[in-house]
Formats: structure tokens, sequence, C-alpha cells
């Protein structure tokens, strides 16, 4: 399968992210970190399940779903690996715990119960797809959570699916925390499935085709970053 080529570039005034040329834009303000954007494009680059909040409420509830849940996934890893301010056995309960509230009260009423949607997303995930690409939300994160001003800085990332950062970079394969909290990734998305694995399926929903430009309903984001192996840094103002 070709590899899908991915863009993401995220300022306070202007955002992009596309697939394979299917694009969510925004235009001014935008109240989602970059990094829950960046984790759209993750979902685009597994592939199999909607990473676009366009087009209809049904689709948004589920790229949102998908994008978030991911994205709660990453976060806690991050916190239990590098903050050291979670447990890792608590990882995938917390990220479920969340997403409950969230299809039962956030983004309700949801198109089906939150066992369903968390059983379509594990079902679909591919695990060492994002595992392998995780540095670049790595290094987004621990920007994030050690830059006071990065809201207020640009991003600007191009990447494919089938990038492997750690064999690219030698500083970040050189990394220990960086290796080893992509382990913990690996091993938590993995428990993820397995615990998805005993809900018995649904009926899948069916997608209208998306346009290939939309406006962003809860952000999506993006970055380019040249594949140095520097890290996750803002990009000059444009």
């Amino acid at each position: 399968m070709a590899a899908k080529q991915l863009k993401f570039y995220w300022s306070p005034q202007f955002q992009l992210f596309s697939c394979d040329g299917a694009k969510l834009e925004g235009h001014g303000f935008i109240q989602t970190n970059p990094s829950h954007d960046l984790v759209h494009l993750f979902i685009a680059a597994n592939g199999n399940m909607p990473w676009q909040p366009v087009e209809s409420r049904e689709q948004t509830c589920f790229a949102e779903y998908n994008a978030v849940l991911l994205e709660h996934l990453l976060v806690n890893c991050f916190n239990a690996a590098v903050l050291g301010s979670m447990a890792p056995e608590q990882i995938v309960p917390e990220a479920r715990k969340f997403l409950k509230w969230f299809v039962s009260e956030h983004y309700a009423p949801f198109p089906v119960s939150e066992e369903e949607a968390f059983r379509r997303f594990a079902e679909h995930l591919d695990i060492e797809r994002i595992v392998r690409l995780f540095p670049y939300f790595y290094s987004l994160r621990a920007w994030e959570c050690f830059s006071p001003d990065y809201r207020a800085e640009t991003y600007d990332l191009e990447f494919t699916s089938e990038d492997d950062p750690v064999r690219e970079a030698p500083e970040w394969a050189a990394d220990p925390n960086i290796l080893e909290t992509q382990e913990l990734v690996r091993q938590k998305l993995s428990e993820a499935v397995a615990e998805a694995g005993s809900i018995r399926p649904k009926p899948e929903p069916v997608f209208l085709p998306t346009s290939s430009a939309s406006p962003l309903s809860d952000p999506p984001a993006k970055t380019r970053q040249k594949k140095t192996g520097l890290g996750f840094k803002p990009a000059r103002a444009r």
C-alpha cells in the first residue's frame, strides 16, 4: 500500500491539516492543542477510521472519538513515563473513563455506545504504525509541557504514514526517554485492543465521501518538520 502523505500546519491564526489531498482548514483562534490536532493525522495515517470532523454529525462524532481516545492513550503514556504523574496501570482505564463522559455527555447523543465506539476503534487500530509515528507526538507534547508560550508558536510538519523517526534520527534513537515511552505506547495500545476484543461487534456506519476542503469543527492540527531528528520545535512565524 502506498504511503499516505500528511501535512500539519498549526499557528494561532491559521491551521491546515491534510492527508493525500483531503484537507481541514481553520482560520483564527483554535481551542485545541497542537498535539490533539496532530493525532487527527495519526488517525488518517492509520487508515480505515474516520479522521475528519466534517460532512455529517455522525462522522464528526466518530472522528473526534477516535482522535480523543488515541490522544488520551498517548498523553497518559507520556505522563506515566516522562512526568511520573500517572501509574502505568491507569493509562487505559483513565482514557476509557474520559471517553465514557465524552460519549454520554460531551457529544450526546452519540451514534453508538462508548463500548461499541471503543470496539470499532480497536478493530482498525494499526498499533505498529502509531508506535512508529509516536516520536512526532512525543516531541510536540514535550514542547507543550515545558514551553509556557507554546500556543503562541507556529508548528509545521510534513511526514508520511511509513515514517520511522527513530530510525531516521540518530538523536532520537539515542534518547532512552523516547524509546521507553514508545515501548509503553506499544504495550498500552495492545492492552486496549485486547480489552476491546471481548466486545461483540455491531453494524458499521456508512459514511459519504468527504470533500477535499472543509472548515474545522473541533480542531485538528498540523506541523511540518524536516526529518533531521531535532524534535518538534516551533517554526518561524509566517
